[in-house]
């Protein structure tokens, strides 16, 4: 069984072992500021899916230069991986992409006022791909999962599951087990020890 913590809970821990120099040749942040809606940041009591108060819409933060250490740590996965095309930009997406645990969850952090912007293509397709790849690593799993503010929802190979509301004193225990029909991955949602 494997254990996934809050979202983001340890971006900043993550994100800091990332040298700037990881960035993309050619890419910048430009006018794009959706992880300033769609991620939590703790240090400004700032919650996942409402607009940082700081945050300058089409033109970056107004604290910037006292921004926090996970502001200054964080960068989406379309600013780190070289795969992603212009349609991976979360401006244009609707959607961030984030990696913790390690590199082991993948999480999709959805604009509330998109919700479904990741089921549209290419994205859904890509995500289910990923969520296949994860699951081949058994007994190590890996996750792919989608916020939408607090909403979770998991994407396994075969389905989506709704986990609803996580709290941060929530996490989402992932589970393959073997059945007559072969391997079964269940999810669900648990308290933190």
């Amino acid at each position: 069984m494997s254990s996934f913590g809050h979202p983001l809970s340890d971006v900043s821990a993550q994100s800091a072992r990332l040298p700037h120099s990881n960035v993309v040749p050619g890419r910048a942040c430009g006018t794009c500021t959706l992880c300033c809606k769609v991620a939590a940041v703790d240090e400004v009591s700032k919650q996942m899916g409402v607009w940082c108060p700081h945050c300058l819409r089409h033109g970056g933060c107004a604290i910037y230069d006292s921004r926090p250490p996970s502001c200054r740590a964080f960068h989406c996965q379309w600013m780190v991986e070289q795969g992603l095309g212009p349609e991976w930009k979360p401006d244009r997406a609707k959607f961030a992409l984030a990696r913790t645990e390690a590199g082991r969850r993948l999480t999709v952090l959805v604009d509330p006022g998109y919700p479904s912007a990741w089921r549209r293509s290419p994205y859904y397709e890509n995500l289910k791909h990923w969520a296949e790849i994860g699951a081949s690593r058994s007994p190590d799993l890996h996750l792919v999962d989608v916020m939408i503010g607090t909403r979770c929802i998991v994407i396994l190979p075969d389905r989506d599951v709704e986990i609803g509301p996580l709290g941060p004193d929530e996490m989402i225990q992932v589970e393959c087990r073997m059945t007559a029909t072969g391997a079964v991955i269940e999810v669900q949602k648990a308290k933190r020890q």
